[in-house]
């Protein structure tokens, strides 16, 4: 069984260099409940980038490596989780402001570091956006993943067993 705790925060994931491989990093802006459709363009694809271990061509495409069923598999992976993270921008900058820990199957930051296929950053990724999904104290229920009701109480019931969720983290 994987132990989660609240070792780290949303400052420790968000706004950190070392894990921009990993997270969409909110570095070099000021932090906005909203940003411009043109800023989001570019972080998302900045973001892909990097997580895909891709590249941008002369022509502006971005190059990935890899079988074709393999990568869209990925992309599609990524998309709700992505769209799911700039959806959320109030509360996750809220989060970063407050430094709200999350509750991560991941002790350190070194453990994130060394995540280096696009497969363990998307599961690194899905567990932050779990947080979001889940928590009653986040203020984001459901805003993920949009389930019916009953899934969603279902599946929050057995993330927050999964986790050991009790409620009592700061509030954002």
């Amino acid at each position: 069984m994987i132990n989660y705790n609240t070792n780290l925060g949303m400052r420790d994931i968000f706004l950190n260099p070392a894990l921009k491989g990993i997270f969409p990093q909110m570095d070099g802006v000021k932090l906005q409940n909203v940003y411009s459709f043109a800023e989001v363009e570019k972080r998302v694809q900045t973001y892909l980038a990097q997580v895909l271990n891709a590249r941008y061509d002369d022509d502006g495409e971005l190059v990935v490596k890899g079988k074709h069923e393999t990568v869209i598999n990925r992309v599609k992976q990524l998309t709700p989780l992505i769209e799911g993270f700039f959806n959320n921008m109030p509360k996750i900058v809220a989060g970063i402001r407050r430094n709200t820990p999350l509750y991560l199957p991941y002790a350190s930051i070194e453990q994130l570091k060394n995540l280096h296929t696009t497969a363990q950053k998307i599961k690194a990724m899905q567990a932050v956006m779990d947080n979001f999904q889940y928590r009653h104290d986040l203020g984001a229920e459901n805003s993920i993943s949009n389930e019916s009701d009953e899934v969603f109480a279902r599946k929050q019931k057995a993330w927050q067993r999964k986790v050991g969720y009790s409620g009592r983290l700061k509030r954002v």
